[in-house]
């Protein structure tokens, strides 16, 4: 094992992941990138969805690579005996498990927090769903778009709209990535809590909740005694695309003052009365998107933000592949299959010099012979023996 790695967080720490798609999945990636032995569990045959997500290249999603590098893949059949009994045994060897079916599913299984704890109780067991594992919805399966819309924050977006359209389209699963970070960051938090109790415990991380962190300042306008509104940054057209400039406060307005023509607001005495410059915030905006207009978003990023006034031009995320900001961060890995090298990202934290980053991606079921190999726990009485590998797969429509 290089220094590194050695010296990674988590390393020595072993994962025990059954969740599938995106959610559990990222977590379960952030964790195996510092330094944890991720096992993930998949189903006989099919294992997780996500490995047929395109783009395909010789039977590898390289979606499914982008969560799931360096983690290693066994499968079980949860509703075999023998297989859940396997199960049960990784879980007693585990210091952290992740799920994410809905709440009771691994309960029924014999797989549940409360079963684990019994017998591991320094175990920290995460279970990322929907709606949490109490509640009127509790058992309501939730995809991200559900709770996007359910939470305000499509509308909050659509507030910020000028057209009077409906809510947009999702197409990016972010109730799930931000729930994976909660889960990551409470899983550290009740591991540091064993640290120091020796006590492991239960996570339970929400996609509902975890959006609603999103739409924080609307939630507190919504209960305001008048109508507010939070304020919205437009984008701003250019000869060849889209800038956005943030007027958040009096410096940023100075700033952009200077380079759309009127220095001379900054001196206004009008301008320095409190609230001015927020009350004529649409006029500002207007003279800037009348500036940009015949300019192309390189040369307006580059004089607004020389000027103070913070600026980004909208970029594509092929775009951001080949930002050299990114590149000179080493914000992406390189991972090979038969079609050649593609980046997969890299976590977005640092931990030093710290890193034990596994750059392989595993075929289902590759390392299941190994991982139930190594299981010691002798049976105890009235088990019988572990055999791993059984034929059938449990219920896809009961994950979350």
């Amino acid at each position: 094992m290089s220094s590194a790695a050695a010296n990674a967080p988590m390393s020595g720490l072993r994962v025990v992941d059954f969740s599938t798609l995106v959610a559990g999945p990222w977590a379960t990636r952030l964790m195996a990138d510092c330094g944890a032995e991720v096992i993930k569990v998949e189903t006989v045959g099919e294992g997780d969805l996500l490995r047929y997500a395109p783009p395909i290249v010789d039977g590898m999603s390289r979606v499914f690579a982008q969560f799931n590098r360096g983690k290693k893949s066994i499968v079980l059949d949860l509703k075999s005996a023998d297989d859940a009994l396997a199960a049960r045994r990784l879980i007693d060897q585990a210091d952290v498990v992740m799920e994410n079916f809905r709440p009771g599913v691994m309960d029924r299984f014999g797989l549940g927090f409360a079963e684990a704890a019994k017998r591991n109780p320094r175990l920290v067991y995460c279970s990322i769903s929907g709606f949490g594992q109490d509640g009127p919805l509790a058992g309501e399966a939730a995809y991200a778009p559900v709770v996007h819309a359910m939470t305000g924050f499509d509308m909050a977006v659509l507030a910020g709209q000028d057209d009077g359209a409906a809510p947009r389209a999702a197409s990016v699963m972010i109730a799930d990535v931000v729930a994976a970070s909660y889960a990551f960051g409470a899983v550290q938090a009740a591991l540091l809590r064993r640290e120091r109790f020796g006590v492991g415990g239960f996570v339970d991380v929400t996609l509902i909740e975890s959006m609603l962190s999103l739409v924080a300042i609307q939630l507190q306008e919504a209960q305001a005694p008048g109508p507010l509104r939070s304020a919205a940054f437009r984008p701003v057209r250019t000869a060849d695309g889209y800038i956005v400039a943030p007027l958040v406060n009096a410096r940023n307005f100075l700033a952009v003052f200077s380079v759309i023509g009127r220095p001379d607001w900054a001196s206004d005495a009008l301008m320095r009365e409190p609230g001015a410059i927020a009350r004529r915030r649409r006029e500002v905006e207007d003279l800037l998107g009348a500036w940009a207009a015949d300019r192309p978003s390189a040369e307006c990023v580059r004089l607004l933000n020389a000027a103070g006034a913070p600026c980004g031009a909208f970029a594509t995320a092929k775009d951001a592949l080949a930002h050299p900001h990114l590149a000179a961060r080493g914000s992406f890995t390189e991972l090979e299959d038969a079609d050649g090298a593609f980046k997969v990202l890299n976590p977005p934290f640092r931990l030093g010099a710290a890193s034990a980053a596994g750059d392989f991606v595993a075929r289902l079921g590759e390392h299941t012979a190994d991982v139930l190999a190594r299981l010691q726990s002798p049976p105890t009485r009235g088990e019988g023996p572990v055999v791993g590998g059984s034929l059938g797969h449990q219920a896809v429509g009961e994950l979350s």
